[in-house]
């Protein structure tokens, strides 16, 4: 915990009260006029711009900002073209389906099954696997930040998952819709300013913008278009843009879409709205991707790469790894980071804590019990909100330990489709025949320090190398290397 000084401490403290202040502000706003619809809905009367920077930070979660450098890291710029395929679905759903979504006089997207198919057997089958696929992404979503606070800032991660829940649950359970989409705007500052802040620092320390560029591609990994038809790779364009634009087809129906495009006020709101989100989806992945370039130029001019030197166990921890080394001596930037880590996730998971209520009140409780009044089922959504979090924390555990007719048709379609992706899933670990991408040439290893001397790969540090270490590190490098190469160095 060393690493990380009072400031940086006060900047996470800032964003986390700042979340909870709009919370209490939108709480207190709405007392008095404030029904289960708006609880649930807002007023449907938002302004688009807000409502389509909520939509793009609630699917830009902490995942995001560490799991896409990773994967640029490790097999390059090739993930990004699945954008251009999410990137046409949008603009295709924002004249397909944005406009019957919103003349929908529902509030949760899957009473429409019920109204589509007269059944609502379908409706609650959907709902319940909808809910389960929520509360799976909400604790992997909370396990995010739990793992950067530990490898930062050495805080135990059940202390940073409980902790985060509550003060997502909080702001959630007092404010509701509105303030998840308000919270969401001022998180979203947060997390880009944190982005911006590796991306330049990590920039001038891997030698400039040219220096950065010449590394990624010299190492092979400006590999956009690979048109290799072969089903069984990794990634090929295909994969990436066919199957984005099939996937990104779905998102409007998911329960976080649909209520923000019911939160707007009118059908050209919710177009404008949806037309921003777009083009905001683009750029923000680009920027999650450039976070990769980076990432790798800067190890590979530092001349060791922390996955070959063991100094990570694993991908999702490179830009943690990266932080501490080059925030170390930077006061508030660590945590400024991990302040954007904390927003990127607390952002997703009350979107997911929200849709999550509004399905629960809307498919389970409404339809099967007698008219109620507004404080009583407000009280019970609200209490759902509860009741979610506290599952997502069980779910974030669990993480933490992994190493005929159409009615009937649909359903066994439903099953057809979890069935299917499990067995291909299960097929990929079981099975050591399956193609795969090849791994890419990792960073350069000429300057790392190994603890021990069967796996040392250059055992010749240079001497700018070694003029930079303290005291302990230079007895680590005597240790490691022996004595004598240290001082024959030394001499030189």
């Amino acid at each position: 915990m060393a690493f990380l000084k009072w400031e940086d401490y006060a900047i996470i403290a800032l964003a986390v009260m700042t979340s909870l202040g709009v919370g209490l502000y939108q709480s207190l706003k709405g007392r008095k006029h404030k029904t289960t619809s708006q609880y649930l809905l807002g007023s449907g009367q938002m302004a688009a711009i807000p409502v389509a920077i909520s939509l793009v930070v609630s699917y830009e979660s902490g995942i995001t900002m560490l799991g896409v450098p990773a994967e640029v890291y490790m097999y390059g710029m090739q993930w990004y073209m699945a954008n251009f395929g999410y990137f046409f679905a949008d603009l295709l759903n924002r004249h397909l389906l944005v406009p019957t979504l919103k003349r929908l006089e529902v509030t949760s997207i899957f009473e429409y099954l019920e109204l589509r198919y007269k059944s609502h057997g379908i409706r609650m089958f959907a709902t319940v696997l909808s809910i389960i696929s929520g509360l799976n992404y909400l604790g992997t979503v909370l396990f995010v930040p739990a793992v950067t606070l530990e490898a930062v800032a050495g805080i135990p991660d059940w202390v940073s998952i409980v902790g985060v829940m509550v003060v997502v649950v909080v702001y959630t359970y007092i404010g509701g819709f509105q303030a998840v989409v308000w919270s969401d705007v001022v998180q979203a500052v947060l997390m880009f300013s944190g982005i911006f802040a590796l991306l330049i620092k990590g920039t001038i320390d891997a030698g400039g913008i040219a220096a950065t560029w010449t590394s990624f591609s010299d190492k092979g990994r400006m590999n956009l278009f690979n048109f290799n038809p072969d089903p069984t790779l990794r990634q090929t364009f295909w994969s990436l843009v066919v199957g984005s634009t099939i996937s990104g087809l779905g998102v409007p129906l998911t329960q976080v879409s649909f209520l923000r495009i019911k939160a707007t006020p009118t059908v050209k709101s919710a177009k404008r709205m949806y037309l921003f989100t777009a083009f905001a989806f683009l750029i923000t992945n680009l920027i999650a991707a450039l976070e990769g370039v980076v990432l790798f130029a800067y190890y590979n001019a530092k001349g060791c790469d922390p996955l070959e030197a063991k100094e990570v166990d694993n991908p999702n921890q490179l830009i943690a790894q990266m932080v501490v080394d080059i925030f170390r001596n930077t006061p508030c930037l660590p945590g400024l980071f991990l302040a954007a880590i904390f927003s990127a996730s607390l952002s997703t998971m009350s979107s997911t804590l929200s849709g999550l209520s509004a399905l629960f009140w809307e498919d389970i409780i409404k339809p099967h019990t007698k008219p109620m009044s507004n404080t009583k089922s407000t009280i019970i959504t609200q209490v759902s909100v509860l009741v979610f979090g506290a599952i997502g924390v069980v779910v974030a555990f669990l993480v933490s330990g992994l190493e005929g007719p159409i009615v009937q048709g649909a359903m066994v379609s439903g099953c057809m489709s979890c069935a299917l992706v499990g067995w291909l899933a299960i097929g990929r670990y079981i099975n050591d025949v399956v193609s795969v991408n090849t791994k890419l040439e990792p960073a350069s290893m000429e300057n790392c320090i190994f603890p021990n001397n069967s796996v040392i790969i250059n055992t010749t540090l240079s001497s700018h190398v070694l003029e930079s270490l303290d005291e302990n590190e230079l007895d680590h490098v005597k240790t490691a290397n022996g004595q004598k190469c240290v001082e024959d160095h030394s001499v030189s």
